[in-house]
C-alpha cells in the first residue's frame, strides 16, 4: 500500500505537521500535486510532499497521523503542480524559519489556491432512487448545491446524516475556488503560444573592459555547472544591468533559464520594459501589484516552459522554473528583500538555496553592497566583481552637503535651503529634470503642543500620527496600524489651543515646493500615490516624457531609476533614516544617499546632489558624499565587531503581544528564561533581556521582543525550534508569538 504524507493549506500551528493518507491502487498520484483530502468533517486542499510505503517508517522528527484515512478522489490536476525541487523548499523554509507547512507551500502558489475554499454540498448525478429528502434535493438542483451550514440550519441535516449520504455518494463536495482556478487556467494557457516567440528588439551593447571581465566570470561559472556567488559592485551608472542582460542572453544559448530580482515593484517596469526589448515574450512578471488573473498567466507560462526569464521584485524568487541556470539579485543591500510576514525569508538565503540545488550561478549586484555580502566576499564564501568607472567614463556627481544648523542660525525656516533653491532654479532654467527625496511621507509628522509638549497619538499605537492633507480636508493617520481622526485644534492632554505641525513629509515638500515655484511640473511618488493598479509605471512613464520637472519622492525613486535628463538630486532630510533605533541605521543611510546620488548624470549631462542634513560630520554621511565605499564599509565593520552585531552574528527575535502589557511582559520573561537555559551551554550565544518593543503598543497590543545573538544557527537551531514550539503550546488563544530568524533590524 502507498502512503502519500499530505501538508494541508492551512496556516493555524495547531494542525502544521504532514497527515498520512492511504492510495487506493486506482488514483495516479505523485510528489508535488495538489490533492483534495478529507479532514475532520470537511475537505481541504493539501499537497503531497513523500510517498512511501505503509511498512516504512516516518521521517525523523515528523509527527504523522497514523490513523490512515483514503485520498477518495483523484488529484486536482488542474491546480498547479510543485516541481520537487519546489517541495524540497518549502522544508527548508519550515525548517529555518519556524513558519508551517501551510505558509510555506502557499507562498510559492498563485492567489487563488491561498483563498478560503467555499466548500458546497451537491446531489450526485445518479438517476432516480436518491435518499435525499424531496425539498433538499429540488433546492440542490436549483442552486448547484449548498453550504455545511445551510444543510444543518435550514434542513436540520445531521452531522451523522451528512456523512452518510456522501459515504453512499448521495452527496458530492465541491470546491468553489477550484472552480475558479480552471476556468483561469483555461484561459491563462490559452493567451500565449509556446511557439510564437518575438525576436529580440534590441541588440546588446559592446562591453567595457571591466563589464567584459565580469561577464567573463560569470559565463565560465555556468559553463562549469556549479553553484557559485559573485558580488557585482558597480558604481552607479557603471552598467551592471547590460551585464546581467548578457550574462542572461549566455544562459538561454545554453538552454538555461533564470530569475532577475529587483528590490522596489517600481523599478519592475523599467526593468521589464529593457528586458522585453531584448528578450521578447520570454520574460515573464511576477510581483504583488499584479491582478490575480495576470499572476496566474504569468505562473503558468513559466510553469509550461513559455518563459525562460522572470523578472521581478522578492517572491518571484520561487518562480517555477526548472532548469534555473542564473540568478540576478539587483541592489541586492535592500532591506525589502526580507519578508517581514511568514515565512520571515531573506531571499539572499532562498536564492543561494536554490543555486546549490540547480547549479546555478547567482550575482548580488550593487554599488553599495550590504556589510553582510561583502563580509562574505572577503572571507572567500563569494566571488568579488567590481566596475569602478561609469559608462564611457562619465564623472559621478558632485555632492554637496549642507548643514542645516547653519541654515537656521541664518533664520531660514524653509525646507529648502539657499543652495538647493539656487540649484532647482539653474536646473529648471536649463530644462533639465530633478529628483527629491524625503523618506517619509504625508504633510507634517507630529502635532505637538506648546504649553504641555503632548503630541497627537494613535488611540491604538504608541506612535504619533502623521498629518495628511485629502480632497476631503486634513485627516490624521497612524502608518503603523491604519487609523484616521479628523485634524484636532485641542490638545487631548491639557485642553490647549496652542497646537502646532512639526516635521516633514512628501506632500509638504510638494506643497512648499509649488509656493516657491507656482509653474512646476512635480510628479510625487509615495505609498499614498501609488496605491492603483498600474501607478507605478504611470508615474513613472509621465516623468520619463519629460511631462515633469521634478520626481519627488521617497525610496522607492532612490535606486535603479534610469532617466535621460536627470541633472540634479537634492535630499531633503539625510538625518530621516539616521535617527532609529536600529543597528544598520548608518548603513542603509550610507546606501541610500549613494544609491540617489546615481541617479544623477547618467547620460552625459554633469550631475549633482545637494544634501540637507542637522549632522553633517556623521561618517555615513561624509562617505556617501565623497562616493567612497571602502571607508565606510572599513567603519562600520568595526563598529559591529565591537558590538558583535552582524555580519559576525545572527539574530533571531521573538515578539509577543497581548492585549494586556503585564501578561505579555510575563510570557516574554518566560521565554526568555527558557532560551537562556537551553542555550547557556553553547559558544558564542547571548541571549538579551526581554523588554518592550521599539513600537510598544501596536494595534492595540503591548508588545515585548526576546533576542538571541549567535554565531551558527546549526548550533542553536533545536534549542530554538524546541523553545517556539513549547511557547506556543503554553500561550492562551489570544497572545501572539512570532519569531524572526536572521532578523534584519531590532524592534
Amino acid at each position: 500500500m502507498i502512503v502519500a504524507a499530505i501538508a494541508v493549506l492551512m496556516r493555524a500551528r495547531q494542525v502544521d505537521q504532514l497527515y498520512d493518507y492511504e492510495v487506493p491502487a486506482s488514483v495516479d498520484i505523485q510528489i508535488g500535486q495538489c490533492v483534495m483530502v478529507p479532514f475532520g468533517a470537511r475537505y481541504v486542499l493539501g499537497y503531497v510532499v513523500r510517498l512511501t510505503q505503509a511498512d516504512q517508517a516516518a521521517a525523523p522528527g515528523e509527527t504523522q497521523t497514523r490513523a490512515l484515512r483514503m485520498i477518495d478522489r483523484e488529484p486536482l490536476h488542474d491546480a498547479p503542480m510543485l516541481a520537487a525541487e519546489l517541495v524540497e523548499l518549502a522544508a527548508f523554509l519550515r525548517d529555518r524559519y519556524m513558519c508551517t507547512w501551510g505558509s510555506a507551500i502557499s507562498t510559492m502558489l498563485p492567489p487563488v489556491t491561498r483563498t478560503k475554499q467555499k466548500v458546497r454540498y451537491r446531489a450526485s448525478e445518479q438517476a432516480g432512487g436518491s435518499p435525499l429528502p424531496e425539498e433538499l434535493l429540488r433546492y440542490l438542483k436549483r442552486y448547484r448545491g449548498a453550504s455545511r451550514k445551510t444543510l444543518v440550519e435550514r434542513f436540520q441535516v445531521s452531522a451523522q446524516q451528512l456523512a452518510k449520504w456522501l459515504e453512499d455518494g448521495s452527496l458530492t463536495v465541491v470546491s468553489e475556488a477550484v472552480q475558479k482556478y480552471v476556468r483561469t487556467r483555461a484561459t491563462a494557457s490559452a493567451k500565449d503560444d509556446p511557439a510564437a516567440v518575438d525576436p529580440p528588439l534590441e541588440a546588446s551593447m559592446t562591453l567595457s573592459s571591466e563589464q567584459q571581465a565580469a561577464y567573463d566570470a560569470v559565463c565560465a561559472s555556468m559553463d562549469q555547472g556549479a553553484a557559485q556567488t559573485f558580488v557585482l559592485r558597480g558604481v552607479t551608472g557603471s552598467g551592471k544591468t547590460e551585464v546581467y542582460l548578457q550574462a542572461i542572453e549566455y544562459s538561454l544559448q545554453r538552454n538555461l533559464q533564470a530569475i532577475m530580482l529587483v528590490p522596489e515593484i517600481a523599478l519592475t517596469a523599467q526593468m521589464t520594459a529593457r528586458f522585453k526589448r531584448r528578450f521578447g515574450a520570454r520574460v515573464a512578471v511576477l510581483h504583488s501589484h499584479l491582478t490575480e488573473r495576470d499572476k496566474h498567466t504569468e505562473w503558468h507560462r513559466i510553469a509550461n516552459g513559455q518563459a525562460d526569464v522572470v523578472v521581478g521584485a522578492r517572491s518571484a524568487i520561487f518562480a517555477p522554473l526548472t532548469r534555473l541556470g542564473l540568478i540576478l539579485v539587483d541592489e541586492e543591500h535592500e532591506s525589502s528583500y526580507k519578508q517581514e510576514r511568514e515565512p520571515r525569508y531573506v531571499v539572499r538565503e532562498v536564492a543561494q538555496w536554490r543555486a546549490q540545488r540547480a547549479g546555478a550561478v547567482m550575482v548580488l549586484g550593487s554599488a553599495t553592497p550590504s556589510l553582510d555580502a561583502m563580509y562574505r566576499a572577503e572571507r572567500g564564501r563569494y566571488q568579488l566583481l567590481t566596475l569602478n568607472t561609469r559608462i564611457q567614463r562619465r564623472p559621478l556627481p558632485e555632492v554637496s552637503v549642507v548643514d542645516m544648523r547653519q541654515e537656521v542660525r541664518r533664520g531660514g525656516h524653509s525646507l529648502f535651503s539657499g543652495a538647493l533653491r539656487e540649484g532647482l532654479q539653474h536646473t529648471l532654467a536649463r530644462r533639465e529634470q530633478a529628483i527629491l527625496f524625503l523618506n517619509r511621507r504625508g504633510f507634517s509628522t507630529v502635532l505637538l503642543c506648546r504649553e504641555c509638549g503632548e503630541a497627537a497619538t494613535c488611540p491604538h499605537c504608541d506612535v504619533s500620527l502623521t498629518l495628511h492633507k485629502t480632497r476631503d480636508g486634513s485627516r490624521l493617520r497612524c502608518h503603523f496600524c491604519g487609523h484616521s481622526e479628523g485634524l484636532r485644534t485641542q490638545c487631548a492632554g491639557c485642553g490647549s489651543v496652542r497646537v502646532r505641525q512639526f516635521g516633514a513629509g512628501t506632500q509638504r515638500v510638494e506643497h512648499e515646493l509649488l509656493e516657491l515655484f507656482p509653474d512646476l511640473r512635480v510628479v510625487r511618488m509615495d505609498v499614498d500615490t501609488t496605491t492603483a493598479k498600474g501607478a507605478h509605471e504611470r508615474l513613472l512613464a509621465e516623468f520619463e516624457r519629460g511631462d515633469a520637472d521634478v520626481l519627488l519622492g521617497t525610496q522607492m525613486i532612490a535606486k535603479g531609476l534610469d532617466f535621460e535628463r536627470v541633472s540634479l538630486v537634492g535630499v531633503v532630510a539625510a538625518d530621516t533614516s539616521l535617527r532609529v533605533p536600529d543597528f544598520r541605521a548608518a548603513e542603509r543611510t550610507f546606501q541610500l544617499l549613494v544609491q540617489v546620488a546615481g541617479r544623477a548624470g547618467r547620460h552625459g549631462t554633469p550631475g549633482r546632489m545637494i544634501v540637507q542634513t542637522f549632522a553633517p560630520d556623521h561618517y555615513a554621511i561624509l562617505a556617501a558624499a565623497r562616493q567612497d565605499y571602502g571607508r565606510f564599509y572599513e567603519t562600520e565593520l568595526a563598529a559591529r565587531k565591537m558590538m558583535d552585531y552582524p555580519p559576525f552574528t545572527e539574530i533571531t527575535q521573538f515578539m509577543i503581544a497581548h492585549r494586556d502589557g503585564p501578561t505579555a511582559q510575563r510570557h516574554a520573561a518566560a521565554l526568555q528564561d527558557e532560551l537562556a537555559r537551553r542555550l547557556q551551554s553553547a559558544a558564542g550565544v547571548r541571549v538579551l533581556p526581554a523588554v518592550p518593543a521599539a513600537v510598544p503598543r501596536a494595534k492595540g497590543l503591548y508588545r515585548y521582543q526576546v533576542t538571541a545573538l549567535y554565531r551558527s544557527f546549526a548550533a542553536v537551531r533545536s534549542a530554538v525550534q524546541d523553545v517556539y514550539r513549547h511557547a506556543q503550546n503554553k500561550a492562551p488563544a489570544d497572545l501572539s508569538i512570532t519569531v524572526d530568524v536572521n532578523a534584519h533590524s531590532v524592534g
